[in-house]
């Protein structure tokens, strides 16, 4: 608090070597980025000082209004030019339109964690599928000597989805704690998405598992489809 609190309408604050009078009070907002952090921002009449009020890109004016909008910008240029027929008029947008370019970096970057995701997750899908088939092939007399005394198709196809979820989990384990810390970094980049959304951090962990169900299950209907007499002869 700048004051220590209480009603701080008429007290005075100085800004670039002016002195200006408190006459209400706001809220805090961004300055500069969407996705900045709201913070203090002082707003100061031109007709006191327009030289230390300008800003080095212009001034903005912000219109309220309903119907067409290029109705709107022949009105406000004839009524800008009538105070000052040097003023140059650039940048015109509506809220909509400058939303969206504001946007704009958060969308690529969005696109961009989006694309490494799901690349991410196609790589994990076939690394694991890889390596239950090397298993399972590297195990094929084993798996074939089992069914010959009497294991089941079904236990077969347990045993192989088994070990390569307990890979799964290790894997669950080890990252979910990893995704927590990188997701306060990612929170600063993607506007609007809060660090820990319950809903991610619930819903993922338990697609990925379905993702590497089937990625196990694959191999282990291919090993349970095993003839143990072709298994042992071929050996």
């Amino acid at each position: 608090m700048v004051f220590g609190g209480g009603n701080v309408v008429g007290e005075h604050v100085t800004s670039d070597g002016k002195t200006y009078e408190i006459v209400g009070v706001v809220k805090d907002t961004k300055t500069t980025i969407i996705g900045e952090a709201d913070e203090p921002i002082l707003y100061r009449v031109l007709a006191q000082d327009i030289g230390a009020a300008a800003p080095y890109m212009g001034f903005s004016l912000v219109v309220r209004y309903e119907g067409n909008p290029a109705e709107l910008a022949a009105a406000l240029h004839r009524e800008i030019h009538a105070l000052d027929p040097a003023l140059g008029i650039f940048a015109e947008k509506t809220m909509n339109e400058h939303l969206s370019d504001a946007l704009f970096f958060p969308k690529v970057a969005s696109a961009v964690f989006g694309i490494f995701g799901s690349a991410g997750l196609l790589l994990a899908l076939v690394g694991l599928y890889g390596v239950m088939s090397y298993a399972v092939n590297s195990r094929t007399r084993e798996i074939g000597i089992r069914l010959a005394l009497g294991a089941t198709q079904g236990g077969v196809q347990r045993l192989i989805v088994r070990q390569g979820m307990v890979l799964a989990c290790v894997a669950l384990a080890v990252g979910l704690p990893i995704a927590l810390a990188a997701s306060k970094v990612v929170a600063r980049v993607l506007y609007g998405i809060a660090a820990y959304d319950w809903v991610t951090f619930t819903g993922m962990p338990c697609f990925l598992a379905v993702v590497a169900l089937i990625a196990c299950w694959l191999p282990a209907h291919r090993a349970a489809a095993v003839e143990p007499q072709t298994v042992l002869r071929h050996e």
